[in-house]
């Protein structure tokens, strides 16, 4: 299944580019990078040769999707194990 608007926060993550456009920690606001890693309450972004883990509960990102185009996700939806946030039907 093709990742889109309606179906990525039931989708693995890693691979994709993201940016953080929302904190309470302002100094994440702006980093962006190739999501690495995902653990329940983390996202790890890697740029420029760095990684940095990102708390998804106070954060909100814009992912890209690789069918093109860009979605806003409270980091709050994404919270939970990877694997079991794919199996999720809603």
């Amino acid at each position: 299944m093709p990742i889109t608007k309606e179906n990525l926060t039931r989708h693995e993550l890693i691979g994709l580019e993201a940016e953080v456009v929302g904190s309470s920690d302002p100094t994440l606001i702006g980093v962006h990078g190739k999501v690495s890693d995902e653990t329940r309450e983390t996202i790890a972004l890697r740029f420029h040769g760095e990684s940095k883990i990102i708390p998804k509960s106070n954060s909100v990102f814009v992912i890209k999707i690789p069918a093109g185009g860009e979605v806003k996700v409270e980091g709050a939806r994404l919270v939970g194990k990877p694997e079991n946030r794919i199996k999720k039907v809603k």
